[in-house]
């Protein structure tokens, strides 16, 4: 199937949006169990407030031309761009200086402490007028727009520096390489692989995150609990996996995790 046609936008809440391509897992990927069938969604996601915009992340490069394509159909040229990187990782910085050169982008925010620009290579220098928000930390805030604010949250589970962010607004909680573990079964359709067991979310944070076998995961779980119980999370927003939608739904996936997290360490009964 073409490239093209395995992109899609989705509206997940008034002026959020998902812009995503499907990965076929034909072809292994190091993030997914192996053995795992129909396609990975791979999601760059678009907030508009006001006359600004903002993207957590920019995508795999392979969905470079995709994301350009959905960014532009929904951004004028004209209109100031932020992006916020939940990891400075090819996956989440890949498409940076795609941006740069064919939007109005004016600031990037991240927890690095290097120009993100410059992971691509020396080419910070071409786009002088982009601001740097570097060394972003739990608790601290990124305001765009009318005032529209992303909070920056410690994950629950990660590998390297990772930041999620949870627009206060509109309830979305954008989870990086975490609560990825639901796919796409038809590409034509994206309908879901089905509801995920606790076993099939264990295989999945095994394959993401190895570590994990060896590890006492009660602190995971216990800050997994903090932020579910503090934060309004209306839906969960990863970069691979299929976003969740509904408190009902947003619910079920916090819980089948976290017992899958209890369970794949030290002491549990998980594999």
């Amino acid at each position: 199937m073409p490239e093209a046609e395995l992109g899609r936008i989705a509206e997940l809440a008034d002026g959020v949006f998902a812009l995503s391509c499907l990965v076929d897992l034909r072809q292994p990927v190091s993030w997914v169990a192996p053995g795992t069938s129909g396609f990975d969604p791979s999601t760059c996601y678009l907030i508009i407030d006001g006359d600004e915009a903002h993207l957590i992340d920019t995508g795999l490069r392979a969905c470079g031309p995709t994301l350009i394509r959905q960014l532009s159909s929904l951004v004028p040229p004209s209109m100031p761009l932020h992006v916020a990187l939940t990891r400075v990782e090819p996956d989440c910085l890949g498409n940076l200086d795609l941006i740069a050169e064919r939007m109005c982008l004016v600031r990037i925010s991240s927890q690095s402490n290097v120009i993100p620009l410059d992971y691509l290579g020396p080419i910070s220098g071409r786009y002088p007028g982009v601001a740097i928000n570097n060394g972003l930390h739990p608790e601290d805030r990124i305001t765009f727009g009318a005032g529209r604010r992303l909070l920056v949250v410690n994950p629950a589970v990660r590998t390297l520096p990772t930041l999620w962010y949870h627009d206060e607004a509109s309830g979305v909680l954008f989870t990086s390489d975490f609560f990825g573990h639901v796919h796409v079964a038809e590409a034509e359709a994206w309908t879901p692989t089905g509801e995920a067991a606790v076993d099939h979310v264990r295989a999945h944070l095994l394959a993401k995150f190895d570590w994990l076998k060896v590890a006492d995961t009660s602190p995971l779980v216990d800050c997994l609990d903090a932020i579910f119980s503090r934060l309004d999370v209306r839906a969960i927003a990863p970069g691979h996996g299929l976003w969740t939608m509904g408190p009902a739904q947003v619910r079920r996936c916090y819980e089948v995790t976290r017992s899958a997290l209890l369970t794949v360490g030290r002491g549990g009964v998980g594999p």
